[in-house]
């Protein structure tokens, strides 16, 4: 846990309630039916800090194209939105959809690979 804060640069004063909302969504994510494996389960939830950083200092990353959106099946969207959507309702805030679209595409990684029998 201290190496995803430390390398998220999560500091002192944010580092309590980062936590507490990293664990929640990892609860989450233990409850969908996805494989993650290893290596894919520490990408996401590296990127779950990064995202809950960015919420907390209400900076995000440029929109994404809609065609690109358009990839991701529905799905990987219904499982991101179900990770991610309670840590923008937590700050109050509409969810961004492009970050969305960040936490599905690992959803998507996982999904295809639980397909084809690899992890």
């Amino acid at each position: 846990m201290s190496t995803i804060l430390e390398t998220n640069e999560i500091d002192g004063q944010h580092r309590e309630a980062a936590t507490a909302s990293y664990l929640a969504a990892k609860e989450r994510m233990r409850k969908l039916p996805v494989d993650f494996g290893e290596d894919a389960e520490m990408m996401l939830s590296n990127h779950l800090m990064a995202l809950i950083k960015r919420i907390s200092e209400n900076k995000f990353i440029d929109p994404i194209e809609e065609e690109m959106m358009n990839e991701l099946s529905d799905r990987a969207w219904d499982y991101a939105k179900q990770v991610a959507d309670p840590l923008f309702g937590e700050a109050g805030i509409e969810p961004d959809r492009s970050e969305i679209f960040l936490v599905g595409t690992h959803m998507e990684m996982a999904l295809a690979a639980m397909a084809a029998g690899v992890q």
